[in-house]
């Protein structure tokens, strides 16, 4: 089957993720497989973790679920109707998915839906099994979180090897994400590592930071409506941020 993947190259980052959204519906558009790896990527997790915690489905369930949630929403035309100042998306989402799992009646001889087109590859389930101690809603937010970070981290990864700086990238992921133990992450121990001078290291890291942050406002940004809505959006995104 045709599998939408998000890919490592291209504009992570649409002038307007709202179009996005909605051209994801329209199969007819040039651009639906882009949009659609973009808002699936996204997603794909939270829902899958929703679906396992919710509603206790397998992890098979809960993979053929998933996909076929994805697909539901096309189908149905879910995302033409949205609108960014009706709420977050991420509400839509939620509340759509307990409609499709409450309503979905699973038999052994039912029609697979979009013709074996295949949302995303089911290895993004990996290493998100629900948590004992969290409620379905709180799995929800968290996986989206860290999709929202993974996807601002890998943008800042391709604007800073695609200028050639590497270093800012590198000395960013080392000190303030992977953070590997018995390394010295100090300032001095990084400038010693890369060559740099300490100051060098601190602008790279104050760089890399803001950009990153700035990443992760314009992901936000693009499904909400004012600027109050990015702001809470982002304390919720944070607080529950990890990697």
């Amino acid at each position: 089957p045709q599998s939408f993947f998000p890919n490592a190259g291209g504009n992570a980052f649409p002038s307007t993720r709202w179009s996005a959204i909605r051209d994801s519906s329209n199969r007819e558009s040039p651009t639906c497989r882009e949009s659609l790896e973009r808002m699936a990527n996204l997603y794909w997790r939270p829902v899958y973790a929703y679906i396992r915690g919710k509603w206790g489905r397998s992890d098979e369930e809960a993979k053929d679920l998933t996909q076929e949630f994805f697909l539901a929403l096309i189908e149905k035309d879910f995302m033409e109707k949205l609108s960014p100042d009706r709420g977050r998306f991420r509400s839509y989402v939620k509340a759509a998915l307990d409609n499709f799992v409450r309503l979905q009646h699973r038999t052994d001889n039912r029609q697979k839906r979009g013709g074996g087109i295949r949302v995303l590859s089911l290895d993004m389930a990996a290493g998100c099994d629900p948590v004992s101690s969290e409620t379905p809603e709180q799995t929800f937010l968290r996986e989206w979180a860290r999709s929202v970070l993974r996807e601002a981290h890998a943008e800042l990864e391709r604007e800073c090897r695609g200028s050639g700086d590497e270093k800012r990238y590198e000395i960013f992921c080392l000190h303030d994400v992977t953070r590997p133990d018995g390394e010295d992450l100090s300032y001095e121990g990084l400038a010693r590592r890369f060559g740099l001078t300490v100051p060098a290291v601190t602008k790279h890291l104050y760089s890399a930071r803001q950009r990153f942050r700035e990443l992760v406002r314009l992901s936000v940004r693009e499904t909400l409506a004012t600027d109050d809505d990015v702001e809470n959006e982002l304390r919720e995104l944070f607080s529950e941020a990890s990697w």
